[in-house]
């Protein structure tokens, strides 16, 4: 059998690479074995005939097959040769860790202090309260979608279902908006089209700027994209974008109203300064917005249509469990990106984006937001007065009225992140503002979100904090003067 292959050229040693002959030939040998070229019961050629076919000493040859022999792997009988041993086929050694992206190793595999606790009450989630959406209504809608439009069960336009772009497209032509629906493209979600967004224009290395603190689902994506982040620090008004000039980002990612976490709006001239700076970086600019723009401020997409593209979502006010969202912009960065979704997922599901058209046209979704509204306010005016009484030393931003995000400042030296971890082990759910910061820095601020939160857990839910947070700041051995 072993006539059979050439050795001369079957294996290649490296004379200058410092290795000994004879363990490159075990080397080698070693893996034809273990892949099945040189089967059980193969007969290795003669020490002699193999050194001069690889023009070696014998001697090298005879301490490789020894090598092969104490590892088990080889049979040396005398006149017989060495032979190949049955091993079984054993598999390569397998651990899934070991074939993991370096993309992968960016993202952060904690959990919050308050995960797989029973709460008392939870301020850590920024998601609308399930019990305000119109389910039988939605339902019917959906139903009726499914069962009697058989173009639904097909694939959708690239863009999505024309109905409801053109929804859409109504929708935020209210605000100053004009993208038609042929520059509206359906997503799963605003973190798809966030996605779609870092995929289609960056590389690993470019520069991308965002506010900070910022939504931690954009500080993931950076970090799995490999971006440089370039931070626009959040102000009472809004981000301050002076980092912009000089720089050439290739997108600057902002959330103008409540923005998350600090809750904060631009105020008018705030918005007015993030267009020159981004207008003189050259960058495309992402609007991450809600449902509609509510502050009756003009969205910067309608000031700078041709570099700007909107964020839209069901998932903030409405409804998280959709994953509908879509992105407005310029037609050829629509088309792009939609060209990139394809390699994704060929659509959003038609039968809901169908039942979504629907929904809005007849204003459900708007008469759901207003009802919840109520509830939000009551809860928002409460945790304002407690956390007045109780935590006079602490200020915020947000939680004015109808927003339901408070950016806690606390002093200095106290650790948002311990506050939150001393927090979740009183029962109480919220988010230390390290999950916002783009260089995951422990920040003494957390949020808290009266968004989901039972009303009647808000009283004992902030005294349970606010009890935290004195034990905390005690512990630091901080010493503050109350907030006027």
């Amino acid at each position: 059998m072993s006539s059979q292959l050439d050795w001369s050229t079957a294996i290649a040693l490296d004379r200058a690479s410092g290795e000994p002959l004879a363990g490159q030939l075990a080397t080698a040998l070693e893996r034809r074995i273990a892949s099945g070229l040189l089967p059980s019961g193969f007969r290795l050629p003669a020490t002699r005939d193999l050194a001069t076919a690889l023009k070696i000493n014998r001697g090298t040859v005879v301490a490789a097959y020894r090598i092969l022999q104490d590892a088990g792997l080889t049979l040396g009988r005398v006149g017989s040769g060495t032979e190949v041993r049955a091993t079984g086929s054993s598999p390569a050694p397998f651990d899934p860790d070991d074939l993991l992206s370096s993309r992968v190793s960016s993202l952060s595999p904690e959990d919050s202090p308050s995960a797989g606790l029973e709460l008392v009450a939870d301020f850590s989630r920024l998601t609308p309260d399930e019990r305000f959406f119109p389910l039988e209504e939605f339902t019917r809608t959906l139903a009726e979608a499914w069962s009697r439009r058989a173009d639904l069960w097909q694939y959708a336009p690239p863009l999505g279902l024309e109905e409801l772009r053109l929804e859409i497209a109504r929708r935020l032509s209210e605000h100053g908006l004009q993208p038609g629906p042929d520059r509206i493209l359906v997503t799963s979600g605003a973190q798809q089209a966030l996605d779609l967004l870092f995929r289609t224009f960056t590389d690993p290395g470019d520069t991308v700027a965002m506010e900070s603190p910022t939504y931690p689902g954009a500080i993931a994506l950076a970090r799995f994209a490999g971006v440089r982040i370039l931070e626009l620090p959040m102000g009472p008004e809004g981000a301050d974008p002076s980092p912009l000039y000089g720089s050439r980002p290739k997108l600057v990612y902002v959330m103008p109203e409540r923005q998350n976490p600090t809750g904060v709006t631009a105020q008018e001239g705030q918005r007015e300064e993030i267009l020159a700076a981004v207008a003189a970086s050259g960058a495309l600019l992402i609007e991450d917005g809600y449902e509609e723009p509510e502050s009756g401020r003009a969205p910067l997409a309608a000031r700078l249509p041709e570099r700007t593209v909107w964020l839209g979502t069901l998932s903030k006010d409405l409804v998280p469990g959709f994953r509908i969202g879509w992105i407005a912009g310029p037609g050829a960065v629509v088309e792009r990106l939609a060209r990139v979704k394809k390699t994704a997922d060929f659509q959003t599901p038609l039968p809901l984006q169908a039942a979504v058209a629907a929904f809005l046209r007849d204003g459900a979704d708007r008469r759901a937001r207003r009802a919840r509204a109520f509830d939000v306010e009551a809860k928002r005016i409460t945790a304002a007065r407690l956390l007045k009484i109780l935590l006079p030393e602490v200020s915020w931003w947000g939680g004015e009225i109808g927003n339901p995000l408070f950016w806690l400042r606390l002093p200095w030296s106290v650790s948002g992140r311990r506050v939150a971890e001393a927090a979740a082990a009183r029962g109480v759910g919220i988010a230390a503002g390290r999950d916002f910061d783009p260089r995951g820095e422990d920040l003494a601020n957390v949020r808290l979100s009266v968004s989901r939160v039972d009303k009647r857990q808000v009283e004992p839910g902030i005294r349970l904090f606010a009890e935290a947070f004195h034990a905390v700041h005690a512990a630091s051995g901080a010493h503050s003067m109350p907030v006027v």
